[in-house]
C-alpha cells in the first residue's frame, strides 16, 4: 500500500508538472501589440501630405484674392486647386492608426464646412463672412497636417 502511494505522488508530480508547463507555454501574453507606423506606411501617407501641403503652401494666393475681393478668383480657386482637398485628406485619414483616423476624418468634415462657408460667401459678395472662413479653413487645414505622423512609430515607448 504504501508502495502505491509513493507511485501515485510521483505520477501526480509529474501530472502537476506537465499541466504547469503546457499552461505556461500556450498561455502567452495577453497585451495586445501597440498599432505602429511603419516605414512603409508612412510612405504611403507622404504621398497625400505632401498633395494637401501644397495647397497649404498656395494660401497666401487665395488670401490676396479674399483682399481684393476679386470673387471670380475665389470661387475657382475654392473648385480648382482645392476641389480634391477633402478626398486627399479623406484617404490620408484613413491610412491613420484609429485614433488619429477619428480626429482626421473630423477635422476634414471641418474642413469642407468651411470651404462650402467660404463658397457660400462668395456668392453673397460678402467680404466679411469670406475672410472669416478662409480664417478657420487656414487653421483647420494647419492642424490637420500637424497631425499627420512623419516618423515612425516604436510600441516599445508606450
Amino acid at each position: 500500500m504504501e508502495r502505491f502511494r509513493s507511485l501515485s505522488r510521483s505520477i501526480m508530480g509529474i501530472f502537476l508538472v506537465a499541466v504547469a508547463t503546457l499552461l505556461v507555454s500556450c498561455g502567452g501574453n495577453n497585451v495586445a501589440a501597440t498599432p505602429t507606423y511603419t516605414a512603409d506606411n508612412l510612405a504611403q501617407i507622404a504621398i497625400y501630405s505632401d498633395r494637401i501641403q501644397t495647397s497649404k503652401d498656395r494660401l497666401p494666393e487665395l488670401a490676396g484674392y479674399i483682399r481684393d475681393e476679386n470673387w471670380a478668383n475665389i470661387d475657382n480657386f475654392i473648385h480648382g486647386p482645392l476641389g480634391e482637398l477633402r478626398t486627399g485628406m479623406n484617404r490620408l485619414a484613413f491610412m491613420l492608426l484609429p485614433d488619429d483616423k477619428a480626429e482626421a476624418l473630423e477635422l476634414s468634415d471641418e474642413i469642407a464646412n468651411d470651404l462650402e462657408a467660404m463658397s457660400a460667401a462668395v456668392t453673397a459678395f460678402d467680404g466679411n463672412r469670406t475672410n472669416k472662413a478662409y480664417i478657420r479653413f487656414a487653421k483647420d487645414l494647419s492642424t490637420f497636417l500637424n497631425m499627420v505622423p512623419t516618423e515612425p512609430t516604436d510600441s516599445t515607448d508606450a
